[in-house]
Parts: structure tokens; C-alpha cells; sequence
């Protein structure tokens, strides 16, 4: 896995929980998600988010936590591509949370087109 961002767990990141805020989670797995897939295609021009998928956490984030959001493609198709991300303690490297995001490349008018990634690229 390649490390896309990294996050300070602040307290206005809660919930009524005390832990973080699952909306966060899906934000962070969106945003290291759209790295990977920028990264493996070269640009950003061509490729929409289509699905976030199965985001489950592992253990509770607490304020103070610094998490290291990790990402590497999954499945693909000939339009789509899966990036696949997990959240670890950037100290410990104990993981908090898995995830991903399917991208789709479209042409400029929005339609699906081939990618042209081989198995190598992947």
C-alpha cells in the first residue's frame, strides 16, 4: 500500500461517542481514494467516483490519533477501477478502518470509456 494523506484526529471530529465521526471516515477514504486513482491514470480530468464501498472500522479513533489513510487499486473492469484504502496509527501502525471507492474514466461529456490500464499497471 502507498501512503496517500495523513490526519490529526482533532475533538471537533467527534461524535456524541467521543469517537470519530463516521462522516469523516467516508471523506478520508473519498479523498485518499481520488489520490491512488490520480495517481494510477496520470489525471484527474477524466474520472468520476461511482461507489463508496464497505468502509468498516476496526477499532474506535479517539482525538489525538494521528491516522496514515494508505491506499492500492483493487478490482477492475474496463471502465472502472476499485481503490482500496485502510486507516493506521501513523505510530503504531495499528489499523482503524478499511474501505474503498470505485472510480469510473469518462470521456468529456460524461460518458464511460475505457481506461487501457494492463494487469502490469495494476
Amino acid at each position: 500500500m502507498q501512503i496517500a494523506t495523513r490526519r490529526f484526529v482533532r475533538p471537533e471530529f467527534l461524535n456524541h461517542h467521543q469517537t470519530l465521526y463516521a462522516g469523516y471516515i467516508s471523506e478520508w477514504v473519498t479523498e485518499a481514494s481520488m489520490i491512488g486513482i490520480t495517481g494510477i491514470l496520470g489525471r484527474t480530468d477524466c474520472v468520476v467516483l461511482a461507489a463508496i464501498r464497505e468502509i468498516r472500522v476496526v477499532k474506535p479513533i479517539v482525538a489525538g490519533v494521528i491516522l496514515e489513510i494508505q491506499y492500492e487499486p483493487g478490482k477492475y473492469g474496463t471502465t472502472s477501477v476499485e481503490i482500496k484504502c485502510e486507516g493506521r496509527d501513523f505510530l503504531t501502525k495499528e489499523q482503524y478502518f478499511t474501505g474503498s471507492a470505485v472510480f469510473v474514466t469518462v470521456d468529456s461529456e460524461g460518458r464511460k470509456k475505457p481506461h487501457g490500464l494492463k494487469n502490469a499497471v495494476m
